[in-house]
């Protein structure tokens, strides 16, 4: 894994949030690279031009295994209805191919199963409304003409729920079950492992305007962490 300095390399805030880059492995496009070259028993030690057209070359007609070798780490905090999403992404390189399906895209979260959950929400600053034509997206850059009622709405419910949790563990109710009565708008904190492909698979998925605005503004950050370890290889496969 990549040379750690401090206990995360960078660390960006997502609204409420916050995404980190923990570890990463490989020289970014130089391993990109060299994992495509070995085909002919070659290795770099520097990128040059036909380098960066043999990463172009390899993004443009599919050839993904050689981005599969970097590999990057990620500790995120965000609502439980970020994460659902993001769960999601196992298009690229979720399992190897072959007889045995190994997972490849990983996440490891906080377990209500083994700790108590504390009262921390996802704090929303405005409530926006539906979008007229998108039946799955919301206006971006409008609110409800009544913001302040909804947000009574939402803190209200988001006590009620917490209230209900410590009443069930109080009954002697055991976590695992006290927690189904959380809402998703709890902050959960996970570490999500994946190849370069499959980082710059979410990010393609998720940074437009169909997108939840809450998971696109996870995915620009992600971005922005992994794009000075494989410029070029972020370029070619977004394109």
């Amino acid at each position: 894994m990549g040379r750690v300095s401090a206990s995360f390399l960078r660390r960006l805030p997502v609204d409420d949030g916050y995404v980190e880059l923990v570890d990463y492995m490989g020289k970014g496009d130089l391993a990109v690279v060299n994992a495509a070259r070995v085909s002919f028993g070659k290795r770099k030690d520097r990128l040059d031009d036909t380098d960066q057209r043999l990463i172009r070359y390899l993004a443009k007609h599919k050839h993904m295994s050689p981005f599969r070798h970097v590999q990057f780490s990620f500790r995120v905090h965000t609502s439980e209805v970020v994460c659902r999403q993001l769960y999601k992404h196992q298009v690229g390189c979720a399992y190897t191919s072959g007889e045995f399906r190994e997972a490849a895209t990983v996440w490891n979260e906080i377990s209500g199963r083994y700790v108590q959950y504390e009262p921390k929400f996802h704090q929303v600053k405005g409530f926006r409304p539906q979008h007229r034509q998108n039946l799955q997206a919301s206006q971006q850059q409008a609110q409800v003409e009544d913001n302040d009622a909804a947000l009574h709405v939402y803190q209200d419910s988001l006590e009620h729920s917490f209230a209900a949790y410590q009443k069930l563990l109080a009954l002697g109710v055991c976590r695992e079950q006290a927690r189904m009565v959380l809402p998703l708008g709890f902050m959960n904190t996970l570490i999500w492992t994946a190849s370069l492909e499959a980082v710059v698979n979410f990010v393609k998925l998720r940074d437009h305007e169909g997108a939840q605005l809450e998971i696109r503004n996870l995915s620009i950050a992600v971005k922005e962490l992994i794009l000075p370890i494989c410029p070029i290889s972020v370029d070619a496969l977004l394109q």
